[in-house]
């Protein structure tokens, strides 16, 4: 029996879409293009309407008087910190320079050494002073010879004048050269004192105890004596157990600077670190250059602080009577100076002229102009003048 073959059916892929009736064709585009139209024209007319609404509300808003923000003026803390640059120094430094012209013999420390006070640290050679020290000497023993001559003489003839064999105008010469030969040994003396307490100047000593900073000679070296500009110092001692730092205060705070006043002194390689310090002095005048006070803060080196290094001091003042302050915005520079506006009860506008303090950046403290409780205008418009009428801002900004 022969198998039945039946005929392959087209797949489904192969069939030809059947389109929609006309009527519905034609209707689809229709409502697309109303669509579009409609979308195009609010696209137009919206902003349109948008800018007009902005324009009444802008025309409105000119009717009625300028919105400002403000601040009420509130008093400082009595507590303050004021932080300074200063430079660290040792408590005690000096410059060792010859007393003598001569060369050097021997340096007994060399650069970082602790010495003691009195401890030789070099030893000088002076051959002229040397030999002008024996002249003296000699001189001296001369005029000693003399004034024992000149002593006999004088009482061999006083005893002659009073037995009538010389006259009193020869007794009294002696006498006179006796007189003299004395003082010309207290010349003497004097004379071997000054040349030796030079010569002794030879040996060049640490005035107090420290610590040899800078040694600026070496054996052989002529120096000369004196502390000129022109003339090298032999060495530089510093005493380093204690530290000072001179810091410039400004006007505002010099009378809140006293003696005892506690200061933390941080460094730039570790700022967190607050090292203990006292203001110990002032220079009691203001520089009239820069209109500050010279402070004196002193602190013990038990963190091996280098003396040279630049720290920040930092003061806690308490202030008998603390600064008013305004925000930074409130200021406004005018023909009459610095300004602020104040607005009153009738939110009117006032203009005060302001003495100030210290900037602490988005606050400045104002010493004259304004009162505490005063309402001062943020960022006033130029178009602002004494008497203007204003809107305070809801929601005032805090100081």
């Amino acid at each position: 029996m022969k198998p039945q073959v039946l005929p392959m059916s087209e797949p489904e892929s192969q069939v030809p879409p059947v389109a929609p009736p006309p009527d519905k064709q034609g209707r689809g585009w229709a409502w697309g293009l109303g669509a579009l139209l409609l979308a195009l024209l609010g696209l137009g007319v919206a902003p349109r309407l948008e800018r007009e609404r902005a324009l009444d509300r802008r025309a409105e808003e000119s009717k009625q008087p300028p919105l400002v923000a403000t601040t009420r003026v509130r008093r400082a803390t009595a507590k303050a910190e004021l932080t300074l640059p200063g430079t660290v120094l040792p408590i005690q430094r000096a410059s060792l320079h010859a007393r003598i012209t001569g060369f050097v013999g021997r340096v007994h420390v060399e650069l970082g050494d602790k010495v003691r006070a009195g401890q030789v640290l070099a030893e000088l050679e002076a051959p002229e002073l040397q030999a002008e020290c024996h002249r003296a000497r000699a001189r001296l023993d001369e005029t000693e010879r003399n004034l024992e001559f000149a002593r006999a003489s004088s009482e061999r003839n006083q005893t002659l004048a009073r037995e009538g064999n010389v006259s009193h105008e020869v007794s009294e010469e002696a006498r006179a050269r006796a007189n003299s030969a004395e003082a010309a040994l207290k010349s003497a003396k004097a004379e071997v004192e000054r040349l030796e307490a030079l010569y002794a100047y030879r040996r060049v000593v640490a005035p107090f105890d420290g610590l040899i900073v800078r040694r600026n000679v070496d054996p052989g070296a002529l120096v000369t004596a004196g502390s000129t500009s022109g003339v090298t110092s032999l060495f530089e001692l510093a005493q380093t157990h204690a530290l000072k730092v001179y810091v410039d205060v400004p006007q505002s705070l010099a009378q809140d600077i006293r003696p005892g006043l506690e200061a933390r002194i941080s460094t730039l390689d570790a700022p967190a670190r607050g090292l203990l310090g006292r203001v110990v002095r002032t220079s009691g005048v203001l520089d009239p250059g820069t209109r500050t006070l010279l402070t004196e803060v002193q602190l013990s080196n038990e963190q091996g602080l280098f003396a040279g290094a630049f720290v920040r001091v930092r003061l806690l003042i308490e202030r008998d009577v603390p600064p008013l302050l305004v925000p930074a915005s409130a200021l406004a520079a005018r023909r009459e100076g610095m300004t602020v506006l104040v607005v009153d009860a009738a939110n009117a506008v006032h203009q005060r002229v302001v003495v100030l303090g210290r900037d602490l950046g988005s606050q400045v403290e104002v010493l004259e102009g304004v009162s505490e409780s005063d309402l001062v205008v943020l960022s006033p418009p130029d178009t602002l003048n004494e008497g203007s009428v204003v809107r305070v801002a809801q929601g005032q900004a805090a100081l």
